[in-house]
């Protein structure tokens, strides 16, 4: 299932959408996933009060971020798939903001599968 961040296209992006790739990442770690949205709540912080060109970098680094966190085997394929997929189609504060708001749903439908 392809992310698409925006709510107005994708109105499932923070259910359906969350939960299906909830279920795709459970080879990662939560420690992992719960620092990559720690970082993403601080770039979206950040987002909020510098220039938008100085912070975008920063986002484009999480693929590079994902991808090392891949190779130590902490984050599946999957999770670098979900964050490459989502970091290459930010270009504005905007959609960082959805982003952090779409793992954010995906994080609490994770929580969700592992109380089955």
């Amino acid at each position: 299932m392809a992310i698409v961040l925006d709510y107005i296209k994708d109105a499932e992006l923070f259910n359906k959408t969350a939960e299906h790739w909830a279920g795709k990442i459970v080879g990662t770690k939560s420690t992992q996933i719960r620092n990559f949205y720690e970082y993403v709540l601080e770039l979206n912080q950040r987002a909020e009060n510098e220039v938008w060109n100085e912070v975008l970098p920063f986002v484009k680094m999480l693929n590079s971020k994902v991808n090392y966190a891949q190779e130590r085997k902490v984050a599946s394929r999957e999770f670098v798939e979900m964050i490459n997929e989502c970091v290459n189609q930010i270009t504005t504060k905007t959609q960082l903001n959805v982003f952090k708001l779409f793992f954010e749903a995906v994080i609490g439908f994770a929580k969700k599968g592992e109380r089955r």
